[in-house]
């Protein structure tokens, strides 16, 4: 009797053990029904501004089928768009573990009311994004708050849906479009005001494109150079809406940028892998402008966009 008891006592305590350790989950890196995401913002840039400064502070997250999950930030994120171009992106979230599954949408809440004090304490020479709230710096130097219309209510919302994977990563960035974002309409001064163009791009399913512009194109009198993405086969077509046409705006664009070597260069990206046409333009109101059919025939064309790739189109 007392050596059955003695087994029975030890293959109780094996199963105990057994037990414990298989609702112990299969990670021990997080709960089993999480993932892990990370969360940059970029910018395709503006002309005629040397800071496009927003403060962020908080990101939600909307999962089918479940409450929405907010994650502040303390202190609030204050980051200069201009200065995360091509794929440099400035990073909001790192791994945060959220529940794993579908989600609908992404909001990005920011500091940016009509009227307020964005920009307060910043000037013509500052490299950081310094006191309140969100703001422009023009080119002139001059100081203005920056009015995001939807920043009080909604946020700026990212209207698309991912997947988090359970115990696995999702990466994204968000890609603001400056040039059709931020304007100075009458009546509003001394605020500029920001409607977001935003794209939510899977880092791991980007590239970009980058080239050279020859300096006759670039240094044209009165030039503002820039470079446009289109899907291949698009016409090219202004950045205005046109009620009477349908209007074929490109889907990414770069400021040229002279380099200290005298080289005028361009990066577009993140920009999910795939075909697109490059095409040259002195007028960010006008892609039309300075016979544009002829530039675009003239770069690479049309140039595809691998995953984590580079691909190059010359002016």
């Amino acid at each position: 009797m007392i050596r059955r008891s003695r087994e029975t006592m030890i293959f109780l305590l094996l199963a105990a053990m057994l037990s414990v350790a298989g609702c112990s989950g299969s990670s021990s890196d997080g709960d089993p029904d999480t993932g892990f995401l990370s969360l940059a913002v970029s910018d395709a840039p503006v002309q005629d501004a040397r800071q496009v400064c927003i403060e962020f502070t908080a990101a939600e997250f909307k999962k089918a089928g479940s409450d929405n999950q907010t994650i502040s930030f303390d202190p609030p994120a204050k980051i200069d768009l201009l200065a995360y171009q091509g794929m440099n992106a400035a990073p909001l979230l790192i791994a945060e573990e959220l529940e794993a599954g579908e989600y609908q949408w992404v909001r990005l809440a920011a500091n940016a009311p009509q009227g307020g004090n964005g920009g307060t304490g910043a000037g013509m020479n500052d490299t950081d994004c310094l006191g309140e709230g969100s703001y422009i710096v023009t080119a002139d130097g001059a100081v203005h708050g920056l009015f995001i219309p939807s920043s009080a209510e909604s946020g700026l919302k990212l209207n698309r849906g991912f997947t988090l994977p359970v115990g696995g990563d999702a990466d994204f960035v968000a890609e603001f479009d400056l040039m059709k974002s931020v304007h100075a309409p009458e009546g509003l001064d001394p605020d500029y005001i920001m409607r977001p163009t935003v794209r939510l791009l899977d880092r791991t399913e980007t590239g970009s494109v980058a080239g050279e512009v020859s300096m006759a194109l670039a240094t044209q009198a009165d030039c503002m150079p820039a470079v446009y993405l289109y899907n291949t086969g698009d016409e090219p077509d202004d950045n205005e809406d046109d009620a009477e046409t349908d209007s074929i705006d490109p889907i990414a664009s770069a400021m040229v940028v002279m380099e200290d070597d005298g080289r005028f260069l361009y990066e577009i990206g993140p920009v999910l892998a795939g075909v697109y046409d490059v095409a040259f333009s002195c007028d960010e109101d006008d892609p039309l402008a300075n016979e544009i059919l002829d530039y675009l025939l003239s770069a690479d064309n049309p140039v595809e966009v691998i995953a984590n790739g580079q691909a190059s189109a010359d002016f």
